[in-house]
């Protein structure tokens, strides 16, 4: 009999289902466009088998404190079909967009058919039990079934922690709370967030580092006078670092870069490629794990006292965060009478980040899309950064 998947709930989960609470959903919302129509049972059937395969995606919390863990349910995440959009536009507010995913009792991945021109295709997992590179592992199994092929299938109980204590024993120092935010000072009390995606023909050499250099541009030029630091959080998937590692947990950790007035791309380039050397996406702050042992009741309320402070304050310990997560082969992600043509995602964004850019690539296209606080979002600033970035890229 095949033992049941279970494994340990890391403390950056926990931090993620906390921001969960406050502000629902953090999630992965991976979003495939293409030509097609939809048939629910076909989709239900792959679903269930794609997930049999990773059961990473049926996953509910168990447990308390430092004991908590993620449990298979055995139940297949949903499919659900939402009506057609109106002239081919994902309308922001859509239900299904905005729908909860719920940690404790499951589903906490599901699967939206939406018909039109273009078809989409959702794949939505919460970010306490996926992160960007597992919700693609399940998102290539479920096409994979939709094909009538063998599913890869995944059932790592690896956690971050674990894997970054395998190969980088270091600690790194924490970094003060003096980081400008790109688009100025919060205003308003509206909670949730905003986000606005563009799509970019041609190729475009040293992205990120262009991206991140122009980013902090943004932040001194919004600062009012204020002085303080830009630094970039830049997501690192950890797999590589365990040779035939498949996993659709939560296995990325981040490097910082500090970006002053005067580095250049070339600069950022650099310092990224040496702190990849050094393998220092694997470096903790001393006392994350202690995040483990303190009920989330406590942790919701301390963050909400944190994200209000540094919101007034207008200082924060991050800038933000620029999420890379290179070319994809649309090619995997056709089955069911469905073909897919174009791929983005909506990032999950937790209200103490007061900026974070996602970007992806396929054929000659880049996707940008950028997510914000609606306190930093207010008077238009989400469509003036996001024009000034594509314009100084060229």
């Amino acid at each position: 009999m095949k033992q049941l998947y279970t494994r340990n709930m890391s403390f950056n989960e926990r931090l993620f289902v906390v921001a969960d609470r406050l502000h629902p959903p953090v999630a992965n919302r991976f979003i495939f466009e293409g030509t097609g129509v939809p048939d629910p049972e076909r989709w239900r059937r792959a679903v269930e088998i794609a997930s049999a395969a990773n059961p990473g995606s049926r996953l509910v919390l168990k447990g308390r404190l430092g004991g908590c863990r993620w449990v298979d349910s055995g139940v297949t995440p949903p499919v659900i079909e939402a009506p057609e959009c109106e002239q081919g536009v994902l309308p922001k507010e859509a239900p299904y967009l905005q729908k909860p995913l719920y940690p404790e009792t499951g589903p906490t991945c599901d699967v939206v058919l939406v018909p039109g021109r273009p078809m989409r295709v959702i794949f939505r997992t919460h970010h306490g039990v996926m992160d960007g590179r597992g919700t693609l592992t399940w998102a290539e199994d479920v096409f994979r079934a939709l094909r009538g092929e063998h599913c890869t299938g995944s059932d790592s109980v690896l956690t971050d922690t674990e894997l970054a204590r395998s190969f980088q024993k270091k600690h790194r120092r924490p970094y003060p709370t003096a980081q400008l935010a790109p688009t100025g000072i919060a205003a308003g009390s509206e909670p949730g967030v905003e986000w606005r995606r563009v799509t970019l023909r041609g190729r475009y050499h040293n992205l990120l580092p262009r991206t991140a250099v122009l980013v902090a541009q943004e932040a001194r030029r919004n600062a009012g006078g204020r002085e303080g630091d830009v630094l970039i959080g830049i997501p690192v998937d950890m797999r590589p670092r365990l040779p035939g590692l498949v996993s659709t947990g939560n296995l990325t950790m981040a490097i910082y870069v500090l970006i002053n007035p005067d580095t250049t791309p070339g600069q950022v380039a650099e310092d990224i490629s040496r702190q990849l050397k050094e393998k220092a996406e694997g470096m903790l702050t001393p006392g994350d794990d202690l995040v483990r042992y303190m009920p989330m009741v406590l942790l919701g309320a301390a963050a909400k006292r944190l994200i209000n402070r540094r919101h007034r304050n207008g200082m924060y310990s991050m800038s933000g965060v620029i999420s890379n997560m290179g070319r994809i082969n649309l090619e995997g992600f056709r089955g069911g009478g469905f073909e897919a043509s174009a791929f983005w995602a909506i990032p999950p964004l937790v209200d103490y980040l007061p900026f974070f850019l996602g970007m992806c690539g396929y054929d000659d296209t880049v996707e940008m899309i950028l997510i914000l606080p609606r306190k930093l979002a207010t008077d238009g600033r989400l469509d003036r950064t996001m024009d000034r970035l594509v314009s100084s890229l060229g």
